[in-house]
């Protein structure tokens, strides 16, 4: 099988603390959470994303997703904003 959607990866690994903003996560969609990070360049917030950043753990417990999985997860995060 083939790389997980975004989608597939938020769903199963990000959900529980990204929909509700949980220890400081940004919340899925939401500008105001993202806009600052995403201001950091999708670089940086995918590198704080692989190795952790502040309470995040690393690749947010999916400890066997892909560089390009943890990004799509970003982009389905932000796919609104």
């Amino acid at each position: 099988s083939g790389p997980r959607s975004g989608e597939a990866v938020f769903g199963q690994y990000c959900t529980a603390c990204h929909t509700a903003g949980v220890m400081g996560a940004p919340k899925i969609n939401n500008a105001d959470d993202w806009k600052p990070r995403l201001a950091q360049g999708m670089d940086t917030v995918l590198k704080h994303a692989i190795n952790g950043y502040n309470a995040m753990p690393p690749k947010g417990t999916c400890a066997d997703c892909s560089e390009d999985e943890i990004k799509a997860a970003i982009e389905y995060m932000t796919a609104e904003i």
